[in-house]
């Protein structure tokens, strides 16, 4: 594990596991921010972009957390380490919706090795004493926040699909112009197939 220790976390804390995207994925999303700007054209004041090395998957949302648990599922990473293939990319979405803009985000198409993989996050969120997500699992990276009022043309066609090389337990501290996060723990995922 590397980066902050977990236990550097204070209580009530705010916390989400993700998946964190390789540096070619990286580098790909950030050259498509010029499809998307032509194609968000007006909105652009209205738009707030993710940095490059705050990009992540949450695969779940633990919101205040307490430092047991923070410890527990710090220890727990390595068990989520599995290897990844590539996942296919569906689209670019503005969600909730156009009428309502809020998040600029890059939608994944369905794979059952990352629903697993979101299922097992849950579990050990459970035996963390989290309450149950009843929210649906939606695999996306969010690229931009949105203002009220942003207008979009026809979003451009997304990369073929994106990598990652990490699995993190993550601290956001929400603000008014932007989130921002700090790695608590971190596992190096495995290279596909080996």
């Amino acid at each position: 594990m590397t980066g902050s220790t977990a236990s550097d976390a204070a209580a009530g804390t705010r916390c989400f596991l993700a998946l964190l995207p390789d540096a070619a994925t990286r580098a790909l999303l950030v050259r498509g921010r010029e499809g998307l700007e032509r194609a968000t054209s007006g909105a652009a004041r209205g738009m707030h972009w993710i940095e490059p090395e705050a990009l992540h998957l949450t695969l779940r949302f633990l919101g205040t957390s307490g430092s047991a648990q923070i410890d527990y599922l710090a220890r727990t990473l390595p068990t989520l380490a599995g290897g990844l293939p590539a996942f296919a990319a569906r689209r670019y979405g503005v969600w909730p919706n156009r009428a309502r803009p809020r998040l600029l985000v890059l939608e994944l198409e369905a794979d059952p090795t990352l629903s697993a993989l979101a299922r097992a996050c849950e579990a050990h969120a459970r035996t963390a004493g989290y309450a149950a997500d009843q929210r649906e699992f939606r695999a996306h990276v969010t690229l931009a926040r949105l203002r009220p009022g942003c207008a979009f043309g026809i979003l451009p066609k997304p990369p073929a699909s994106i990598g990652f090389d990490a699995v993190a337990l993550m601290q956001s501290n929400p603000a008014r112009s932007a989130a921002s996060y700090r790695e608590l723990a971190r596992v190096p995922l495995p290279r596909a197939g080996a």
